[in-house]
């Protein structure tokens, strides 16, 4: 028999929070998320998101063992903005139980009835840069740090319960070139030359961080308002926000691109990838995982492309081949092997066909299910 208990303590969200870590423990794909920032994240004192949004937490036990989890959400902001009634299942790990996912899962829609609402969508967290989708494809690569990664037996389990795909996303490995493109370089420098365009040059990351980090939310806002799953970032998010990648973020794998009025019209994030470094820690910064973090961020050979935001009004203007060639030259430079992609939706045809520079092939796919409650 199969139990489900809404969390209502310290030592009950201990267990939720590593209960995926627990149930992978020897998985060599499995990219657990640092378990302080999954207490921060799950906390309506510490997560801005709270302001906005709110949630729930469940276990499900089997002979008093923990055998599954699963949070409802419901994203005020997200409603508001889209005019639906939708919540959101996320945190959603299991055994391979069919029982024990449908008791789940049903928890999490019972909740969502209650709390008003006519549909739940999901995977999905608080906003678009916490992780979000089911893994349906890819299942023998490293996760990422900014992705999800779930057991192939996800997809049965969530499809069983009349869960349909609602949206799906690509993840690419996008391999760097040993040699420069000149044709491309030289498109890229008559774009600069013919609009203003131009690269701002910064001393170190703190400059970039505290000058522009807020810029980059509302330049976010308003390129991403469209795309699936998204919600307006409030002040405080954003300060969390940034201090959650800030550690990781070189000045090498940002790229500022200005107008002639020196507007900031569009900018390219990338990381060095500590996936498996926090695979190796499962997700703790102590004893040695602030060693192995820092070894990772000092000596990349993989990074994450993690954004691209461009205006508009400029999108079709060349300014993401202005910003990827500037970031592929020191990017080259550095002696990077490759970069693996956040999710991109397979609709998004301007996103993907931006990476064209690259030899690239698809590494992973995601899907967003959805359930008429």
């Amino acid at each position: 028999m199969v139990e489900v208990k809404k969390i209502t303590s310290k030592r009950e969200m201990k267990k939720f929070v590593k209960f995926p870590t627990d149930l992978y423990k020897d998985n060599p794909y499995y990219v657990p998320p640092f378990e302080l920032d999954e207490y921060n994240l799950t906390s309506p004192k510490k997560n801005a998101s709270f302001e906005e949004s709110e949630a729930e937490y469940f276990l499900a036990y089997r002979d008093n063992k923990v055998v599954g989890r699963v949070a409802g959400i419901v994203s005020h902001a997200y409603n508001e903005k889209n005019h639906t009634k939708y919540a959101r299942f996320s945190r959603f790990d299991t055994i391979n139980d069919s029982e024990v996912a449908k008791a789940l899962l049903e928890t999490a829609e019972n909740w969502a009835r209650e709390k008003g609402m006519e549909y739940i969508h999901g995977p999905l967290g608080f906003n678009d840069l916490e992780r979000e989708g089911l893994l349906v494809e890819g299942f023998e690569t490293l996760g990422t740090f900014q992705g999800s990664w779930n057991a192939e037996y996800y997809k049965k389990l969530i499809e069983e319960n009349g869960y349909k795909p609602d949206c799906k996303w690509v993840e690419w490995r996008l391999y760097v070139p040993k040699e420069p493109n000149e044709r491309v370089a030289r498109v890229c420098q008559m774009v600069e030359k013919r609009y203003g365009f131009y690269e701002k040059q910064f001393k170190n990351t703190k400059e970039i961080i505290d000058g522009y980090g807020k810029k980059f939310f509302e330049l976010l806002d308003e390129c991403y308002k469209n795309l699936y799953g998204t919600i307006p970032f409030n002040d405080k998010l954003i300060d969390q926000t940034i201090g959650l990648f800030k550690l990781i973020i070189n000045k090498d794998y940002v790229s500022l691109i200005f107008n002639k009025d020196d507007e900031l019209i569009g900018f390219g994030l990338a990381y060095a990838s500590i996936a498996d470094a926090i695979r190796k820690s499962k997700g703790r910064y102590l004893p040695f995982g602030w060693a192995r973090l820092l070894h990772a961020i000092k000596h990349p050979k993989v990074l994450e492309l993690a954004l691209i935001a461009v205006k508009p009004e400029y999108q079709k203007k060349g300014v993401t081949a202005v910003i990827i060639n500037h970031m592929l030259e020191r990017i080259m430079k550095n002696g990077i092997d490759h970069c693996d992609s956040g999710a991109q939706l397979e609709t998004n045809t301007p996103a993907l066909e931006s990476l064209d520079m690259f030899d690239r092939e698809v590494v992973r796919r995601k899907t967003c299910y959805i359930k008429k409650l």
